[in-house]
């Protein structure tokens, strides 16, 4: 490929193509430059129109031969699973207060159903006794 196509490419064009040889998603390549996913792709697709590639990684290998580099020396294509973060310690025990607060919150919540379930009974109940009283009046 010459260098004539790749000289066409912006410098994010570039910045993502680099990404992709070091077998980043769009996703991590989004969070590294501090944009968009989408932004990512549609660097991606500019470049592989530029160059004339099917594909992201046939354009990120492209690139880097219109660049003097030798895109044998990375690894071929596979699932990697991405760096594992370290597991989160483990949260401390409630307090008793917040126990106490948790068990209020939800003692609540359990008067409030209780509550409108009685309320709609008693509005129910109501409506029956007004409709039954309302067909002995018309009779």
């Amino acid at each position: 490929m010459d260098s004539e196509r790749a000289g066409k490419l912006s410098e994010g064009q570039r910045e993502c193509l680099r990404m992709v040889l070091r077998h980043m998603s769009s996703k991590e390549i989004a969070r590294a430059l501090g944009i968009s996913r989408h932004t990512v792709d549609q660097r991606l697709r500019l470049a592989m129109t530029l160059l004339g590639a099917s594909n992201r990684v046939e354009a990120a290998r492209l690139f880097a031969e219109a660049e003097g580099r030798d895109p044998a020396q990375y690894q071929r294509f596979a699932y990697q699973s991405p760096e594992l973060a370290a597991a989160p310690e483990s949260p401390p025990p409630p307090s008793p207060q917040a126990r106490e607060e948790r068990t209020d919150g939800r003692l609540r919540k359990i008067a409030w159903i209780v509550g409108i379930a009685a309320g709609a009974a008693v509005l129910f109940a109501a409506l029956f006794i007004g409709l039954n009283a309302l067909s002995q009046f018309t009779r």
